[in-house]
C-alpha cells in the first residue's frame, strides 16, 4: 500500500476540517434563520395590535357591557377593530377583558361570520396573562379553540390611570405562521446544501490531483475560517437571505486550478462581508427614516454605561418628540405622517451631523454626543434645537426638545442624564400644547 504523503495528509486533514466547518455553519445558520423569521414575524404582529391598542379610549373599553354594545364610544371601538380586521392580512382581532385571576373573555368582537360573544370564555396563554401585566406579548406555542389553532398577540390598553382595562388580541392561523417558518428555512437549508455540496466537490477534486501548493490553500481556508466565526457572531435576530455577488464581466481567470480555488474562496469572503452588512443594517436601522434604531440606541446605551464605571464618560443626550403627528396621521393619513417625520428626521440629521441620532419611538429622537467641554455644550445645543425649530417651521408639526450634560459628580448612570433631558422635553411640550390651546381659545 502506497505510503500518503505528507502533502496529502495535510490536503486531507483540511477537508476534514473544512467539511466540520460547513456543517456548523449549516447547522447555525439554519437555527439562525429560524429564530431571525419567528422574531419578524413576531415583531409584525405585536406592530398590529400595538397600533390596535393605542386607538382604543381605555376608558370605554373598561366600560363596554352586553347591554351598551351600541352606544357611539363602543361603536367606535368596534370600527377600529373592523378596519383592521379588512385591511390587514390577519385571522381575528378582537378585545378581551380578565374577570378574574387566569379568566378572560371576549370583550368586543367585530367578526362577521361567528363572533366571540360578549362574556364569552377566551383560552388562556402565557402570552396573554403577560398582557394582563401590561405587556404586549405574542404566543411562542399555538392554541386551539373552536374557531381552529391559532398564534396570537396580545397588547394592553391603558385606562386614563395607567391601568390595564382590556386587551386587544391579533389571531394569525397557526398553518399560515408555520408555513412561513418552514418555507424559509427549507430555502435556507437548500443553499446551504447546496454550497456544501459543491465544497465537498471542490476538496475531493483537490485532494485527489493536487498536492502543491498547500501554503496558499490552508491560508484561504483559515480566513474563511475566520470569516465564518465573524458570520455567526454578526448575524442579529433579523432575517438573513443568501444573495450571489452579481458577475461584472471582469472575472479573474487563471489555467492553476489551485489559484482559481483560492479566487473563488475570496469571492466567498466578499459575499459573507456584504450579507454582515445586510444583516447589520436590518437589525440597527430604522427603514422609514435611515437613522438608528432602538436596537442600535441599547446597545450604545450599554457602551455608555461601562465608560461611567470606567470614569471615561463624557457626553451630552437631547430627547426630541413630534408634536400633533396624531393629528397629522388622523387627519391626512399616517403616509403624510411618515413623511412628516421623514422631512424632521433630515433636518435632525443636518444640524447634528456629528452626533449619534436614534429613533426610539414612533415619534421620538435621541441623540447622543461626546462632550469634553460643558459650557461651550450648552449653548452650541440651544442654539442648535432653535434651528430646528424654525427649519421646520413651514411643516404642520413641530418638536419640544430637551437635554442634559452629563455631569460624572452627580449621574452614576446612563438614565440619570436621559431623565433629566427626557423631563425638559415634556415641559417642553406642554408648554407648546399650552400655548396652542391658548391661541385656539382665542380665535
Amino acid at each position: 500500500m502506497k505510503k500518503l504523503t505528507r502533502s496529502s495528509r495535510y490536503m486531507i486533514s483540511i477537508s476534514v476540517f473544512l467539511v466540520v466547518i460547513n456543517a456548523l455553519l449549516g447547522f447555525l445558520l439554519t437555527k439562525q434563520s429560524d429564530y431571525a423569521l419567528r422574531d419578524l414575524i413576531h415583531h409584525r404582529m405585536l406592530d398590529i395590535s400595538n397600533t390596535a391598542a393605542a386607538m382604543i379610549n381605555g376608558d370605554v373599553l373598561e366600560s363596554a357591557s352586553a347591554d351598551n354594545m351600541d352606544s357611539p364610544e363602543c361603536r367606535e371601538i368596534y370600527e377600529t377593530l373592523t378596519y383592521f380586521q379588512d385591511n390587514i392580512e390577519l385571522e381575528y382581532i378582537y378585545c378581551i377583558r380578565e374577570v378574574a385571576e387566569g379568566r378572560f373573555v371576549f370583550s368586543i368582537d367585530p367578526t362577521v361570520d361567528d363572533p366571540g360573544e360578549f362574556g364569552e370564555p377566551i383560552v388562556c396563554t402565557e402570552a396573554l396573562m403577560k398582557a394582563s401585566d401590561g405587556v404586549a406579548t405574542v404566543d411562542e406555542e399555538p392554541y386551539e379553540d373552536k374557531w381552529g389553532r391559532f398564534y396570537s398577540s396580545y397588547s394592553p390598553v391603558f385606562d386614563s390611570k395607567g391601568n390595564v382595562a382590556g386587551i386587544v388580541a391579533v389571531d394569525f392561523s397557526a398553518d399560515w405562521y408555520d408555513k412561513q417558518i418552514t418555507g424559509f428555512v427549507t430555502i435556507t437549508a437548500v443553499v446551504i446544501i447546496i454550497a456544501f455540496a459543491i465544497s465537498v466537490g471542490i476538496i475531493m477534486f483537490i485532494a485527489t490531483k493536487y498536492r502543491k501548493r498547500y501554503n496558499t490553500i490552508s491560508k484561504d481556508m483559515r480566513k474563511l475560517s475566520d470569516d465564518v466565526e465573524t458570520l455567526v457572531k454578526e448575524v442579529s435576530i433579523d432575517s438573513y437571505w443568501y444573495e450571489e455577488t452579481p458577475k461584472t464581466g471582469k472575472e479573474k481567470t487563471s489555467n492553476d486550478e489551485i489559484e482559481v480555488i483560492s479566487i473563488k474562496l475570496r469571492n466567498l469572503h466578499d459575499r459573507l462581508e456584504e450579507q454582515i452588512d445586510y444583516v447589520r443594517s436590518l437589525a440597527f436601522v430604522d427603514a422609514l427614516t435611515g437613522l438608528e434604531n432602538r436596537n442600535s440606541y441599547m446597545e450604545q446605551i450599554k457602551v455608555i454605561e461601562e465608560n461611567i464605571s470606567s470614569g471615561k464618560a463624557s457626553f451630552t443626550v437631547v430627547v426630541c418628540d413630534v408634536n400633533q403627528l396624531k393629528i397629522i396621521n388622523d387627519d391626512y393619513g399616517h403616509e403624510e405622517g411618515d413623511k412628516v417625520l421623514t422631512l424632521i428626521s433630515r433636518t435632525i440629521q443636518e444640524l447634528f451631523s456629528s452626533e449619534k441620532i436614534y429613533r426610539i419611538g414612533g415619534d421620538e429622537f435621541v441623540i447622543i454626543g461626546r462632550d469634553p467641554d460643558y459650557s461651550g455644550r450648552i449653548s452650541d445645543l440651544k442654539t442648535k434645537i432653535k434651528s430646528l425649530r424654525s427649519e421646520i417651521d413651514d411643516l404642520p408639526a413641530s418638536v419640544s426638545a430637551g437635554f442634559s450634560v452629563f455631569d460624572k459628580e452627580k449621574d452614576k448612570e446612563y438614565s440619570d442624564v436621559f431623565n433629566r433631558a427626557d423631563k425638559l422635553m415634556y415641559e417642553d411640550k406642554k408648554k407648546f400644547y399650552q400655548t396652542h390651546e391658548d391661541r385656539r381659545k382665542a380665535r
